[in-house]
């Protein structure tokens, strides 16, 4: 195709260019998160060059990981060890294949993204990490960053890492609450019917003085709005309550937003120990 006729293809806003050269043929395709944030690799990759590599972020979303922030830039260097477009500064580092690009290892993607993510999603993606396996503890983190000077964040706050969460909004849930002097005392835990069998998990929970339990479960959209994952969730709930020593409540994002979980799993403590404390 000529000059022209790709000119007047961007004009009408038939294509849109993505970078130097590179043409998105459908700007106005309706995306999800995850494929506006593979888009967002793929041209780090080809700003890069011949060789290149996904660093920091953009190898952590080719990995999988659930816990990027929403607004991240991709950044990808060449194996020839010289700088591309992407804007990464090289270092040796090792390499892998994560969803058939060429990308940073996990513990050294964690290194690499250091100094881009704050508290919260630094946590998130090492609760990640831990929960898939990719790294045995913060400590292969901290190893491989030995010497980078943003590696004190890791030692600062990797502390907090708990491979048990399962979700970004697990993570988010239980991180205001420790901050809120009400840190959960277990995660994941197992509600078992009377012949000892595990019916349900709560994704967290705190004991009370009485032997019962307040567990809270996080929704997740994406996650728990279609109809099976809804009838699951419920008969997962009836498991908790029926034996009358689990209460439990119930959060999502927006709540998170508006920060009203650790207030109102300390009210609830509150009022059921004081409950307690009059029936006895």
């Amino acid at each position: 195709m000529d000059f022209r006729a790709r000119q007047r293809r961007l004009a009408a806003g038939v294509w849109n260019e993505a970078m130097l050269g590179i043409y998105d043929l459908e700007p106005g395709a309706d995306r999800t998160i995850a494929e506006i944030e593979r888009r967002r690799v793929e041209l780090a990759l080809l700003a890069a060059g011949e060789g290149a590599v996904a660093v920091g972020l953009a190898a952590l979303q080719l990995h999988g990981c659930w816990a990027l922030p929403r607004t991240w830039k991709a950044r990808a260097v060449r194996a020839s060890r010289r700088q591309g477009r992407g804007g990464a500064q090289n270092v040796d580092f090792t390499m892998t294949t994560a969803d058939g690009r060429r990308a940073a290892t996990v513990a050294w993607a964690i290194v690499q993204a250091v100094p881009h993510i704050d508290r919260l999603h630094l946590v998130a993606v090492l609760d990640w990490a831990l929960n898939q396996g990719h790294i045995r503890s913060v400590d292969d983190v901290l190893r491989m960053g030995a010497g980078h000077r943003w590696i004190r964040k890791v030692r600062a706050w990797g502390v907090l890492a708990d491979g048990r969460a399962e979700s970004f909004l697990e993570t988010w849930a239980r991180l205001q609450c420790v901050d809120a002097g009400v840190p959960p005392t277990a995660l994941q835990l197992e509600i078992r019917d009377a012949a000892g069998v595990v019916r349900a998990r709560g994704d967290l929970a705190w004991l009370l003085r009485n032997g019962r339990w307040i567990v809270v479960e996080i929704d997740g959209a994406s996650i728990h709005d279609k109809p099976e994952s809804i009838r699951r969730d419920r008969r997962r709930q009836n498991w908790m309550v029926g034996g009358g020593d689990v209460t439990v409540l119930r959060y999502d994002a927006t709540d998170l937003r508006d920060g009203v979980l650790p207030a109102e799993v300390q009210r609830y403590r509150d009022r059921l120990e004081r409950s307690a404390e009059i029936a006895s």
